[in-house]
């Protein structure tokens, strides 16, 4: 049973992100052909549950392919951190729960057996400072 759910994670994988880079595509196109500008650009930092260089690089280059975020650093510290500038951000905490849907996602494809784990707590955020 749990490798049929790990092929359904997978094939649903592909989907997911096409869908939040089509979504996204359409935000970045209408602030850019609209006038004025309702981006609010910011800097976040986002402590990730990534073990691995592979899922590492791989959560880094999905943000970096969503428009309007790049990923400009990673810590090599445990936990790994990203940092990413992104053109909206509204709230940073629902911001890193973006980021941490993404890496849910990836996480199930990665990790057949594992599963995926919990995500990091506001206080462990609040630890790390709201940069």
């Amino acid at each position: 049973m749990t490798y049929l759910l790990w092929v359904l994670r997978t094939l649903r994988f592909p989907f997911y992100f096409g869908f939040e880079v089509v979504k996204t595509t359409f935000v970045v196109l209408y602030d850019a052909l609209t006038p004025g500008s309702s981006s609010t650009p910011a800097f976040v930092e986002v402590p990730t549950r990534c073990r691995t260089d592979f899922e590492t690089t791989m959560l880094a280059n999905m943000i970096s392919l969503t428009p309007g975020t790049v990923t400009v650093a990673v810590g090599e510290d445990s936990p790994v951190t990203l940092w990413v500038h992104s053109l909206y951000v509204d709230d940073r905490a629902s911001f890193r729960a973006d980021i941490h849907t993404m890496e849910d996602h990836l996480l199930a494809v990665t990790r057949p057996r594992a599963g995926v784990p919990s995500r990091p707590t506001t206080a462990e955020s609040t630890e790390r400072g709201e940069r």
